[in-house]
């Protein structure tokens, strides 16, 4: 009897070593405006993990639908790297939206981006990202959300699952135009 139990926790332990933390408040938001995304901030220390997370975010958002979308900012030079994490480019990139006239900005925080210490090192990926609408600033989507991996996946593997599962929270409306509405 001992044995079955041990064996159904391990079970329940392993499944959920693979499972998605989730937490995410939004509104329905337009796919037909113009959208953004700032320079993420490293909170990690991963060198690069931020620009690596904005690719993932662009190519995400691309395929949701959103048509309008660029990058603001610019890359993170080798002697910015853990200076400031990259604060000052968001706000800088923030600044530039705003005089670009796009209507949402996605801004976003690599928490978590490596590989767990011991013999199956596991990847391990965590994100906060948030949607502001300008020109007010005001937060219209937040969301986080962290995932360990198994042991044979890669870091940018479960980075991609992560924020893909975090941005398909989001709820965009329209966001392909067909080409009868585009005439």
């Amino acid at each position: 009897m001992r044995k079955i139990q041990a064996l159904i926790m391990l079970l329940i332990v392993t499944v959920l070593a693979g499972c998605v933390t989730l937490a995410h408040k939004g509104s329905e938001l337009s796919g037909r405006d113009s959208w953004a995304v700032l320079p993420f901030i490293n909170n990690t220390e991963t060198p690069y993990a931020a620009e690596r997370a904005e690719s993932i975010v662009m190519a995400l958002l691309y395929a949701r639908g959103i048509q309008q979308l660029e990058k603001v900012g610019s890359d993170a030079k080798p002697e910015e790297l853990g200076l400031d994490r990259g604060e000052k480019r968001q706000r800088e990139a923030l600044e530039t939206a705003k005089q670009r006239q796009v209507r949402y900005v996605l801004s976003g925080a690599v928490n978590e981006w490596r590989y767990k210490v011991g013999l199956d090192g596991e990847p391990v990926a965590g994100f906060a990202l948030q949607v502001l609408e300008l020109p007010s600033g005001r937060v219209v989507w937040s969301g986080a959300a962290g995932k360990s991996g198994w042991s044979r996946d890669a870091v940018s593997s479960v980075a991609q699952q992560v924020l893909g599962r975090l941005l398909g929270e989001i709820s965009i409306s329209s966001a392909v135009v067909t080409r009868a509405e585009a005439k």
